[in-house]
């Protein structure tokens, strides 16, 4: 756990003033942009198609419109981790390259861009899935924030740990590196899960510190 607490610090500080700064920014204004944009369309298209009607019904509308609204804005946040995750995965080895010679970790085979985003949409589209599968859980107050992080969490751990080992090592040993330190891996996910427009960065940073300190 010590190794999994400091591997998260180091990652937060290349993010917020270290070597992925400029890699953060990019990432949060890129998948935060797509997120609102998916919000705006929502309300602008969806919404208005709840008829308008007179006397007691408009109350009836009024109330669809604002539930709708709602909606729309939940189904965002839900949205929101798998985004960061298809835009960071093109980022992800870049940054994982850049802390990997800051910690002094042994050179990793290369990544090439189009296997980063395949690896991001390999990361996504799971996340995507359970989002939407548990949207339910996201309109009850706590339960929602607990679901959310819990289940994101979960998911970028168990990625981002897998995909930084493989930098170093087959699929397979990968794998079971990743099982062999499961408590830290989902630790550090959750830190990942609370940054979600900034986890990718977070993640690369803090698994590459973490692998390079448990091989």
């Amino acid at each position: 756990m010590t190794r999994a607490m400091t591997a998260i610090l180091g990652g937060l500080k290349d993010v917020i003033f270290g070597r992925l700064t400029w890699l953060a920014l990019i990432n949060l204004v890129v998948a935060g942009t797509i997120t609102v944009f998916a919000a705006r369309a929502g309300l602008t298209y969806l919404v208005p198609l709840i008829p308008d009607s007179g006397g007691w019904l408009g109350y009836i509308s009024m109330a669809g419109s604002f539930v709708a609204s709602v909606a729309v804005i939940v189904l965002a946040i839900a949205l929101s981790p798998a985004i960061s995750m298809v835009v960071g995965g093109a980022l992800f080895d870049i940054a994982a390259e850049r802390i990997e010679k800051k910690v002094g970790a042994p050179t990793s085979k290369g990544v090439p861009i189009e296997q980063g985003i395949l690896n991001g949409l390999r990361i996504a589209l799971p996340a995507l899935a359970l989002n939407l599968l548990v949207i339910p859980l996201y309109f009850i107050p706590v339960v929602n924030a607990f679901t959310f992080y819990v289940l994101n969490g979960f998911l970028m751990g168990r990625e981002y740990a897998t995909i930084t080992a493989a930098r170093h090592m087959s699929y397979q040993d990968a794998v079971a590196l990743r099982k062999r330190f499961g408590s830290s891996v989902f630790m550090i996910g959750l830190a990942c899960s609370l940054v979600p427009f900034l986890a990718p960065l977070v993640g690369a940073s803090a698994m590459t510190r973490f692998i390079h300190s448990v091989r």
